[in-house]
């Protein structure tokens, strides 16, 4: 599930994602507001959930970079 996928099952709740590449807090109203669909420009919000609790009234994930499409392999060939 990635962190937009997330924000939009929890709506009107606060979500503080933690990934390698930093820190972010989505307040209540903007989890709301894409709950709606309304666009959001952070680009966490693609990336995939691996852990999540809730605590206090926010929940706190912790997320990492969606995994690259892999390639065919390539073929040598011999000359």
């Amino acid at each position: 599930m990635t962190v937009r996928e997330f924000a939009r099952h929890h709506p009107a709740e606060a979500v503080d994602v933690i990934s390698s590449e930093g820190y972010a807090h989505l307040t209540a109203m903007r989890t709301l507001a894409l709950a709606r669909g309304q666009p959001d420009e952070l680009e966490l919000l693609d990336w995939e959930i691996t852990n999540s609790s809730f605590s206090v009234g926010v929940w706190h994930v912790l997320a990492v970079t969606p995994a690259l499409e892999q390639s065919p392999e390539l073929e040598l060939a011999m000359a």
